[in-house]
């Protein structure tokens, strides 16, 4: 079992902001080697984002959150699902760039949808865990 550790709340945003980051300059260098219309770049982002959300709120639902003695800080349940998701997430990427042929928009497309899957996954769990402190801080 994980232990549960301390975090603040600037510290929990600060890791979803590093993965957008992160998922902006892999979108950005992947259309320099392989260009996709834009219009399939936004609709893989958002199918992708709209697929992710409710797995993330079950994850958030599902983390145990406490409040600590001091004002911001909170423990939170680790979880290994959260790095999980992500080396599946760029796995799947790099194998449907292996399989679909001469590696173009389609599978840039998909790559994108799979990272912004991960982004709104960390992103909504947050939320969820967020209100949880709030609550309990109420």
């Amino acid at each position: 079992m994980i232990r549960p550790q301390k975090i603040t709340l600037t510290r929990m945003w600060l890791t979803p902001l590093v993965f957008c980051l992160l998922m902006g300059w892999v979108i950005y260098a992947n259309q320099m080697l392989n260009p996709a219309p834009p219009l399939e770049i936004v609709l893989a982002l958002v199918l992708g984002g709209i697929c992710g959300v409710p797995f993330g709120i079950l994850r958030g639902m599902h983390t145990d959150v406490r409040p600590t003695d001091r004002r911001g800080v909170m423990y939170l349940g680790s979880s290994w699902i959260t790095l999980l998701i992500f080396v599946v997430a760029f796995g799947l990427r790099f194998a449907i760039r292996q399989v679909t042929p001469l590696r173009g928009a389609l599978s840039g497309a998909i790559g994108d949808a799979l990272l912004a899957f991960a982004i709104a996954f960390i992103v909504a769990s947050y939320v969820v865990i967020f209100r949880k402190y709030q609550r309990l801080t109420a």
